[in-house]
């Protein structure tokens, strides 16, 4: 993992220094801010799940962390953004029925004038079956869900959002703050991406006793594997300019994959290519002051990659809410 994060830096660096050289915005629709140091701080939740659909008429099988929210801190200076978040102090609630897990979330980011890139990789160990009461025979509230603490699911993920109408919409008002949306203002948005997870546990993870009770094949026993995609999302962004400091904006992104896996069971290796269509959305809402910002966004998937195995297929979803009150400093005094 760490070699495919460097790969991953490296090019969004070189797009990076690249991005400031296209044309100015249209300073009656932008005002930029770029040259003061942008700093927030955020609240995150993120809700990762993964969930294995048997084709028989077993139910889903849906494993999720115990993780307490996250607190984080980013800063944007110019082109270039580093945030990192952490698990909060507040314990997570009710280990003892849902055990504990563990998490990290480390995010840069690249904003241009045409091209905006996010780098963001994650790391969470510790799962629980969230659907124990449909699963574990003779359940009883009360009674400890089905725990996986061997879980470990990691990912890193990148985007490129290619703006054409860079000139008077703005990625950067809406998500970051170091620019300033005077007008409402629209632009088509084309969008590379990339992502590469690894999923490793001791043993596989549909429960014996599931695999007793259904036809499960062992090609459908997943232990560990690697399952990456690379494709391009077309859609279009909105940012709706009210009450001349509030804004609302909107993308939508339809988009079509390949991805390749590689993945292993207790007994046997398997490798896989397939190609599919995939939908993603994003949002944030807020106050952009002269000084001063807050606001609210989040990134969610209509249709999650979905990992077809034998008679099962496994499907890693994402889904990430935050609030954020941040600040421009002026360190050119």
């Amino acid at each position: 993992m760490t070699k495919h994060l460097t790969v991953a830096i490296v090019i969004l660096s070189l797009i990076s220094f690249a991005a400031p050289i296209f044309a100015q915005p249209d300073t009656a629709y932008i005002k930029d801010n770029k040259d003061m140091l942008t700093v927030r701080v955020y609240g995150m939740y993120e809700a990762i799940n993964l969930e294995i659909s048997p084709v028989s008429n077993g139910p889903e099988l849906i494993y999720r962390p115990n993780s307490p929210q996250h607190i984080g801190l980013a800063g944007f200076y110019k082109w270039f953004g580093l945030g990192l978040a952490i698990q909060t102090p507040i314990p997570a609630s009710d280990k003892d029925i849902y055990g504990s897990s563990s998490s990290v979330d480390l995010r840069i980011n690249t904003y241009g004038s045409w091209i905006n890139a996010e780098l963001a990789y994650a790391n969470y160990k510790g799962f629980y079956l969230e659907n124990s009461p449909q699963i574990v025979k003779n359940f009883k509230n009360g009674d400890p869900y089905l725990q996986r603490p061997d879980l470990d699911i990691s990912s890193i993920s990148g985007i490129f959002y290619l703006v054409p109408n860079h000139r008077r919409h703005s990625f950067r008002a809406a998500y970051i703050q170091n620019e300033y949306q005077r007008k409402s203002a629209g632009s088509l948005l084309i969008a590379p991406a990339f992502q590469i997870n690894h999923l490793q546990a001791q043993s596989s993870l549909i429960p014996d006793e599931y695999a007793n009770q259904h036809e499960i094949f062992e090609e459908d026993k997943l232990v560990r594997g690697r399952f990456n995609f690379v494709g391009i999302f077309a859609g279009y962004s909105y940012s709706l300019v009210f009450l001349k400091r509030f804004y609302v904006n909107l993308a939508l992104l339809p988009g079509a994959f390949l991805q390749y896996y590689d993945y292993h069971t207790e007994t046997e290796h398997y490798n896989r290519n397939k190609a599919y269509f995939l939908w993603t959305s994003r949002f944030a809402a807020g106050y952009n002051g002269k000084k001063w910002f807050a606001g609210l966004g989040g990134v969610s998937g209509f249709n999650n990659p979905v990992m077809p195995l034998n008679t099962s297929a496994y499907a890693l979803g994402v889904e990430q809410f935050r609030l954020w009150i941040g600040t421009r400093i002026n360190i050119k005094k």
